[in-house]
């Protein structure tokens, strides 16, 4: 059962600044229903991981943002973008192809550019990024 009808089509109706806003607020609200939260217990950069989201958590929330959204993401979500402010500028970008900026420690496998093809941008990257690059690539 959604917790949210409708949120895809609310953030297709939305400006590209509010959607981030709104999809980081449904963030919020997810986890404080699962995690049975007050809303002054956890804030936009609050770190998945200290607020004790283990991996089943982690594919489950982000199967429900596929319903709520209707596209693919990627199985390391929460790992990737540890916080809901990260997610939401994240997953904005995956639906509506770029729209929202980068936010400040999103993956640099996620930055969109000549990076990621230069012999340049690989050699900055680290062994973990570049095996997250590598596995992102299978829907697992």
């Amino acid at each position: 059962m959604s917790r949210a009808p409708g949120l895809g089509a609310r953030l297709a109706a939305a400006s590209p600044p509010a959607r981030v806003n709104m999809v980081v607020s449904f963030i919020l609200q997810m986890l404080r229903d699962e995690l049975g939260l007050e809303e002054g217990e956890i804030h936009p950069r609050s770190r998945f991981e200290a607020l004790g989201v283990d991996s089943k958590r982690a594919l489950e929330f982000k199967e429900l943002l596929e319903d709520e959204l209707g596209c693919a993401l990627r199985t390391t979500l929460l790992f990737d973008y540890p916080t809901p402010e990260s997610m939401g500028t994240h997953v904005v970008r995956v639906a509506f192809g770029g729209e929202a900026d980068a936010p400040a420690g999103a993956a640099p496998t996620e930055q969109a550019g000549a990076a990621e093809a230069s012999p340049a941008g690989e050699a900055t990257e680290s062994a973990e990024e570049r095996l997250r690059k590598k596995l992102s690539q299978y829907n697992i």
